[in-house]
């Protein structure tokens, strides 16, 4: 009489952890039909009690039949030894769920526990996104960091050598005589000298102000346009070089993009191919746009000079010119290279010398 009892209230005890438990709990006999389920797992289910027991598994979740999950299920049942599922997702009407499962085998039957895991599985998720944005601030940092330090040596290199050979013509004149007429070559040398320096400043200065003025802001910009604002900017120098200008759009027409720097990066490449066209050849200039994998590629192609192609890892730097028979500071290829990499896209360069150039822009 008392231990029917203490099984009545042990079996109550049960009953009271398995209905009132958390987290969702069924119950399942050898054909994988439902004879138990606890108030979270209709709450979770969405489905009547009454409507649930007696139901098979593949009646609620059809999606199961096949699976391994399925066949490892019924392997517990017969061989009595528990599993365990890590993040098993489940959709309900307008929710959805990640529970972490663990079946075994109770009597007869196959119980079915979990816990769900979604809010520390989101929380997971939010605090690898927050250490990717980190990582991905940090490599900014350190890639900005190494532009500062090429952009001061590169500076510095490149403003010491006009200086210094200023200093040297200014000894000259100072020990000139100065009713000699040897003095006005030197101050003609002076004045070539300081016009580099200028030059080289100012063109600094417009890579500072490029640098720190970089706008976020996009609009749609047709590439015909854009190209035909340019065209009409050069179009002394193509007339006059009967130069071929090729444009296919058609794949990629437009893209969001800042209208002052897309701008900038096409009349760079114009600019470059007018520059350094070969004098034996007209000119002909291939521009096209398609897209690849959700992104814009810009190709701008040349039968130009071209260059040495074991030098193309040089040409973005500042201050670095292929081609010296034609006026440049060789800031451009810098200032372009600039832009498309604060936008997260990379420059590809082919060149053959004497043959010509392809860029392919990743925007």
């Amino acid at each position: 009489m008392v231990n029917n009892s203490i099984d009545e209230i042990n079996n109550d005890i049960k009953s009271a952890f398995f209905e009132n438990a958390h987290s969702p709990f069924v119950i399942l006999d050898g054909d994988m039909n439902f004879v138990g389920v606890n108030h979270a797992g209709v709450k979770t289910l969405g489905i009547n009690k009454e409507n649930f027991i007696g139901k098979n598994l593949l009646d609620i979740f059809p999606y199961l039949e096949g699976t391994k999950r399925y066949d490892a299920y019924k392997k517990v049942i017969e061989t009595g030894v528990p599993i365990g599922f890590d993040e098993l997702l489940f959709k309900g009407a307008n929710v959805e769920f990640k529970f972490m499962v663990r079946a075994f085998k109770i009597g007869e039957y196959l119980g079915v526990s979990t816990l769900d895991v979604t809010s520390l599985v989101e929380t997971i998720a939010k605090l690898k996104s927050t250490q990717t944005s980190l990582e991905e601030v940090n490599q900014n940092l350190q890639r900005k960091n190494q532009e500062l330090k090429d952009f001061s040596y590169v500076a510095a290199h490149d403003l010491r050598a006009p200086l210094t050979n200023l200093k040297s013509l200014l000894e000259m004149v100072l020990t000139a005589d100065p009713g000699s007429t040897e003095i006005y070559p030197v101050v003609e040398k002076m004045q070539v000298v300081t016009k580099v320096m200028c030059d080289k400043i100012r063109a600094l200065n417009q890579v500072i102000s490029i640098k720190s003025n970089f706008s976020e802001y996009t609009e749609e910009m047709v590439f015909a346009d854009v190209i035909g604002k340019i065209k009409l900017s050069h179009s002394q120098e193509i007339i006059e070089g009967r130069t071929i200008i090729k444009e296919d759009f058609s794949s990629c027409p437009s893209i969001e993009y800042n209208p002052v720097q897309l701008e900038s990066i096409l009349q760079n490449l114009m600019s470059n191919a007018l520059k350094y066209r070969h004098h034996n050849r007209k000119l002909s200039i291939r521009i096209s746009t398609k897209k690849v994998n959700e992104k814009t590629i810009l190709t701008f192609k040349d039968n130009g000079l071209g260059f040495d192609q074991n030098l193309s890892n040089k040409i973005f730097l500042l201050f670095k010119r292929m081609h010296t028979h034609v006026e440049g500071l060789g800031i451009g290829l810098y200032i372009m290279n600039s832009i498309v990499s604060e936008n997260g896209g990379k420059i590809e360069v082919s060149s053959k010398k004497n043959k010509g150039t392809e860029f392919r822009i990743q925007l």
